[in-house]
């Protein structure tokens, strides 16, 4: 979990994670120079990814509360650099006087988390503007397949869905929140993210359209795999 109080914070963070990742690159055994030009070539291609998971949750809400707020702590810690984690409005270490209406809503680590309405809705206006979500009102959370970005106040976003939380909720998509981003953390540390990402851009892309969709349709039951498949479902939608 890391600190989101505005897009910007996002932005950075994302960007500066990226000079620590090292490029997952193709190596064959053999070292002849036809080899060698193949490997080099395949690997001109491949580009630095990171999967990052934003909550647009109010913790003034139940599903909130019940959900998600008493499990930051544990994402926080378990999330590691698998994935970033980042949930809008939330902060600790305020600008002082920015944001006259923080409160406190949880502690990671001994130190206390606020929350703040103006935050969140600069968080949300920011995202509108960068690209088609329209945010529900409801808690929501973005999944997104990022790349290094040549612009420092933006993010490079190859793909992007949006999950309804609270409506995948009623339909039984998951038991908890905490169980669903487990699962999503889970896939990001696993081998399956690093080959599909490769993929992908050995293939010019070709891949990357359903990649985000396709991983969480994984880990939903399969009764309803085919339902949220539907490109106009609104539990699941690409962005």
């Amino acid at each position: 979990m890391i600190d989101a109080i505005c897009f910007k914070d996002i932005v950075d963070s994302v960007n500066q994670n990226f000079k620590s990742l090292p490029i997952r690159g193709v190596c064959f055994d053999s070292v002849d120079p036809v080899t060698s030009k193949a490997m080099q070539e395949i690997n001109s291609k491949i580009k630095k990814h990171v999967l990052v998971a934003i909550l647009f949750c109010n913790p003034k809400t139940d599903f909130c509360k019940k959900e998600i707020l008493a499990s930051l702590s544990y994402l926080h810690h378990r999330s590691k650099h698998y994935i970033n984690i980042f949930c809008c409005g939330y902060g600790a270490y305020w600008p002082e006087h920015k944001y006259p209406d923080l409160e406190i809503v949880t502690s990671i680590d001994g130190t206390d988390w606020c929350y703040s309405d103006s935050a969140f809705v600069e968080a949300i206006e920011a995202f509108e503007n960068t690209t088609k979500w329209k945010y529900s009102g409801e808690n929501e959370l973005l999944l997104l397949d990022v790349n290094t970005s040549t612009d420092s106040d933006s993010l490079n976003i190859n793909s992007a869905i949006v999950c309804n939380l609270e409506r995948m909720k009623l339909d039984e998509a998951f038991s908890s929140v905490r169980s669903l981003l487990e699962d999503i953390i889970r896939y990001a540390s696993s081998s399956n993210a690093s080959d599909t990402w490769r993929l992908s851009d050995i293939k010019g892309g070709e891949l990357a359209v359903d990649f985000l969709k396709d991983i969480m349709l994984s880990l939903l039951p399969e009764r309803l795999q085919a339902l949220y498949k539907k490109a106009g479902n609104y539990a699941i939608k690409k962005i």
